[in-house]
């Protein structure tokens, strides 16, 4: 059975005025998506080389022996859209005459993958997780709590087991089912702002660790991708060059169209993103006394799932090829050029939740048996 649907989702026991609302571009792409039911499968994903890091870690000892966790963050963020835009702005020529301006627009999105889809997978990574602490000997605390935290004192409780497509641009954000977490603020446009020195959260968790009887604060934030941005912009003219690459992401930047009412042409917003798993615990001066941030050299791709193509869209600032004489002055009659592109790539939403899936699986069950290790 397939049906049409766009995925705009409001979250009627969030806070009053608190609301998830689809960016425009996003609702573009979902008029579109095509969801898919059909009985469980099991598929056989490939991913590529594995190449995790720790990006920080610092008095690992001191943790030893400490029973207790607590999960304040457990986010996947899957890309299923995005669309950028150039801008080259015409005017004299060199050696006389003049050009008009050129601007190219680009836009590609997956259709089929659905709402469930994503929403299945981070309840079993979540799961998976949870699971591995137990295992080994961690008790996990509840979030009902943590509530009673100094530091959660005006904080906002949010309930897990939603997609949002607010928190990042072209993004679906899904949170596990049966998981509350609290947050700083919902801003009206629906994101998720988790607090901290200049938007740092782990400044947030080393005072909660505290609170907590110095448990140990976990946070899981990861990013499965397909647009990338790799060269996407140079050459004359107004220009844009992406290709598919579906991955779990490393350390990037999302460049995605600026939807700002008062903005430059052609302009874009850049939002960096890294794959984490962390841990914290304690508190020293403003930051955790002991933290291991586990994340990626490089990317994981993960293959079979995304079709291989690069799209473009090109448009060239064009000469003026007229003028009009009027005594001391020249008109040039000048002409502007603008390129649009868009691709809509069909693919199958279990298959894409299933490399998802075990490629985070990869990156969060390295981390935490390595943070394990100084137990």
């Amino acid at each position: 059975m397939e049906y049409w649907r766009i995925v705009k989702t409001q979250l009627t026991d969030y806070p009053k005025n608190t609301i998830m609302k689809t960016t425009t571009h996003l609702a573009k792409l979902m008029l579109t998506a095509i969801v898919s039911f059909c009985a469980p499968e099991v598929f056989a994903q490939t991913l590529g080389e594995f190449d995790p890091k720790t990006n920080f870690s610092q008095a690992l000892g001191k943790i030893k022996g400490e029973k207790n966790i607590y999960i304040a963050n457990f986010t996947v963020n899957f890309q299923v859209y995005n669309e950028k835009e150039d801008f080259k702005q015409g005017g004299r020529m060199l050696g006389g005459g003049y050009k008009g301006d050129a601007k190219a627009s680009l836009s590609v999105g997956l259709t089929g993958v659905s709402e469930k889809d994503v929403q299945d997978a981070t309840d079993k990574l979540y799961q998976d997780f949870v699971a591995q602490l137990k295992a080994k000997g961690l008790n996990v605390i509840t979030a009902d709590e943590a509530g009673k935290a100094e530091t959660h004192a005006d904080y906002v409780k949010l309930e897990g087991g939603k997609v949002s497509v607010s928190q990042y641009a072209g993004l679906m954000t899904a949170t596990p089912t049966n998981y509350s977490y609290y947050a700083k603020k919902v801003t009206d446009d629906g994101k998720v702002k988790k607090g901290g020195f200049l938007g740092q959260p782990h400044f947030v968790y080393a005072k909660l660790s505290k609170d907590l009887n110095n448990a140990i604060i976990a946070n899981v934030d990861l990013f499965v991708m397909f647009v990338e941005d790799k060269n996407a912009w140079g050459g004359a003219g107004a220009n844009i060059k992406i290709k598919t690459n579906m991955r779990l992401a490393a350390t990037e930047a999302i460049v995605s169209t600026n939807q700002a009412k008062i903005k430059f042409k052609g302009s874009n917003t850049v939002e960096g993103i890294t794959s984490t798993v962390a841990f914290y615990r304690g508190k020293m001066g403003l930051g955790p006394e002991t933290m291991y941030v586990g994340v990626l050299k490089d990317a994981l791709p993960i293959g079979d799932v995304v079709e291989a193509t690069k799209v473009q869209s090109y448009a060239n600032n064009k000469a003026a090829t007229t003028a009009t004489n009027a005594g001391l002055y020249t008109f040039y009659n000048t002409e502007n050029v603008s390129s649009t592109n868009a691709k809509v790539i069909d693919v199958d939403g279990k298959k894409y939740a299933n490399g998802a899936y075990e490629a985070c699986k990869k990156l969060v069950s390295h981390h935490t048996s390595a943070f394990f290790e100084k137990l």
